[in-house]
């Protein structure tokens, strides 16, 4: 089988999987474990939980990274939300843009064509490590379609994914690329590619806990 066919198919595994929360409760536990992994990993102080506001999951990240940088989600679906970045400039945050989903539009339909061509199975089966690696660094580490801060942040190590239509896809990249630590965003990129690879090998479920786990710095 064609090594993109098996990508694409272990690319649309990893976001089922892990960022696919479907009923409420599940988006809100994700939302609160990733608020709380982010403490250790960014090394800043508690968020405050998500609220829920008219069905929309709203929720705020204060000083994300120490890089005087805000983001206030609001979340209606996977599919349609809104992330604002927010820069705080003489005592006030300012907003800078906002990253905004809107799935009343039509947009390629990549899932249904892979389900189309129904070489699921085959693919989750004859997939290597470097395909894993390939696939965690398009989503997460290292996204083909990215844009840079160049001011008032001028730190080109931060790729922030552009065209990601999933709410918690998103906001998990930014957890990966707003880390201000090399050393912790080495051992996370590390440690998902161990985790999705064996999950998916042994068609295992990924808990919230695992996937928000802080890496080991001594692997």
């Amino acid at each position: 089988m064609d090594k993109e066919i098996i990508q694409a198919y272990l690319w649309q595994e990893i976001i089922t999987i892990a960022f696919s929360p479907s009923s409420d409760k599940d988006k809100k536990s994700w939302l609160i474990q990733y608020g709380k992994s982010l403490t250790d990993f960014w090394e800043v102080a508690y968020p405050k939980q998500p609220t829920v506001e008219n069905g929309n999951f709203k929720g705020s990240l204060d000083g994300a990274s120490n890089l005087g940088l805000m983001l206030e989600y609001s979340i209606s679906q996977s599919s349609k939300f809104a992330v604002e970045f927010l820069y705080h400039l003489k005592g006030q945050f300012e907003l800078m843009w906002v990253h905004d989903v809107d799935d009343q539009y039509f947009n390629f339909p990549n899932h249904l064509f892979l389900t189309k061509y129904n070489k699921r199975k085959i693919a989750l089966r004859k997939f290597k490590p470097n395909d894993i690696e390939s696939v965690i660094d398009g989503l997460l580490c290292h996204p083909v379609v990215h844009q840079h801060i160049e001011s008032p942040i001028d730190k080109h190590e931060i790729r922030i994914g552009s065209g990601i239509d999933n709410a918690f896809l998103f906001l998990f990249q930014l957890r990966y690329q707003l880390c201000p630590f090399a050393d912790k965003r080495e051992a996370e990129r590390n440690r998902l590619i161990k985790l999705f690879q064996k999950a998916i090998r042994e068609k295992e479920t990924i808990t919230i806990n695992q996937l928000m786990a802080q890496p080991s710095l001594f692997d």
